[in-house]
């Protein structure tokens, strides 16, 4: 297997990652201390899904980072999303400089800058940094999973009853109500559910064993590309909403520890939640 990239200053594509993610993270933790004296504008993409002046900060010192070293990648983030074509070609990069704007607009904590290098669509590389705490999850591919510098992996639990939840329930609000129903089917099948609005930690947890299960049933490439890397090297399962093996293109999908995952599988099969 061909290893990742090194870039132009002679730097692993992980150091690239991290610088990124640094620099992203300085920006915007000094906006969230300050948010109480300054609050932060808001504009409105959608119901419940923002954009702020800090989101398109954090972007631009990402990106410049990912120039510099990698002039030759592309780079696809969720603010500039429109001008990237054919994801499964060749080296790119996925940014999302805050997933959780809506948690970071309103003061808060539980927010992540997300970061992943793909291989002709295939995510090979998955960093999550949650600013406000410090912590990192990271992989690479056969190079397994770490939290905070320390090797991780999925929960060891076996059953759905035994498992804390997370869950994300998206933008499209007719899926949304549909995947509130299911839960209200399996309530209370689970230990506990948890909607934390942030799918890069969501997935993040589910890699690291902090959340046992976690399904979203409407994402994009920058919200799940460095979960999915981060998942399979800690060894969990992360498959699409059918059961089938998820990509950058899946829209929902299932992850965490593998009896958890395929009871969950299960027990959705059948029931309509598109």
């Amino acid at each position: 297997m061909a290893g990742l990239p090194v870039s132009a200053s002679g730097k692993s594509a992980a150091n690239v990652a991290r610088a990124a993610a640094r620099a992203a993270g300085e920006i915007v933790t000094e906006r969230f201390r300050a948010l109480a004296a300054d609050p932060i504008e808001r504009v409105v993409k959608g119901r419940g899904n923002y954009v702020t002046d800090t989101d398109l900060a954090c972007e631009q010192a990402a990106i410049r980072i990912l120039r510099e070293e990698f002039p030759d990648h592309r780079v696809l983030s969720e603010e500039t999303s429109e001008r990237v074509k054919d994801w499964d070609r060749g080296w790119l990069w996925v940014i999302d400089p805050i997933d959780g704007t809506a948690n970071f607009a309103r003061g808060i904590p539980t927010f992540a800058f997300n970061i992943a290098l793909c291989e002709d669509g295939e995510p090979v590389l998955g960093l999550t940094y949650q600013p406000v705490t410090g912590d990192e999850f990271f992989a690479e591919r056969g190079e397994g999973l770490f939290a905070n510098g320390v090797p991780a992996g999925a929960s060891s639990a076996a059953t759905l009853p035994e498992s804390l939840m997370g869950i994300g329930l998206g933008y499209d609000y007719d899926r949304a109500a549909k995947a509130l129903r299911i839960l209200a089917d399996l309530w209370p099948g689970v230990q506990m559910i948890q909607n934390i609005g942030s799918a890069a930690l969501g997935l993040a947890y589910a890699a690291s064993g902090r959340f046992d299960l976690y399904v979203h049933q409407f994402l994009f490439p920058w919200d799940m590309a460095p979960g999915i890397v981060q998942v399979r090297e800690g060894g969990g399962v992360i498959i699409d909403r059918e059961g089938e093996p998820v990509s950058i293109y899946s829209e929902g999908l299932i992850a965490g520890a593998a009896g958890p995952v395929e009871e969950f599988l299960r027990f959705s099969k059948g029931r309509d939640w598109r």
